[in-house]
């Protein structure tokens, strides 16, 4: 069994809606055994906001994946900074 998991990308994004509340450039999302803070922790770098949708609710995290299709997380909580963005995530949709 693994203690982590990680995954990472290039591309990702915010949405709330159909609405783009912030593309996302280099992203990661860990996972520890230990999820009582939470499932998956999203850290990523930011390309731009929009001040409107990224204090709306219910958000998603979406990102590409290999092979097609998208990844698809519910956003629980999220910090947003100047350059960069941490989220806490549920679990992922499919």
């Amino acid at each position: 069994m693994f203690r982590t998991l990680a995954i990472r990308g290039r591309e990702g994004a915010l949405v709330w809606g159909y609405h783009t509340a912030a593309s996302l450039r280099a992203w990661s999302i860990q996972r520890e055994r230990d999820t009582r803070k939470g499932p998956w922790t999203l850290t990523a770098s930011l390309e731009r906001v929009d001040p409107f949708p990224i204090r709306q609710r219910p958000l998603l995290f979406t990102a590409p994946r290999l092979g097609g299709g998208r990844w698809c997380w519910p956003v629980l909580d999220l910090q947003v900074g100047a350059r960069g963005l941490l989220a806490r995530l549920g679990h992922p949709e499919l």
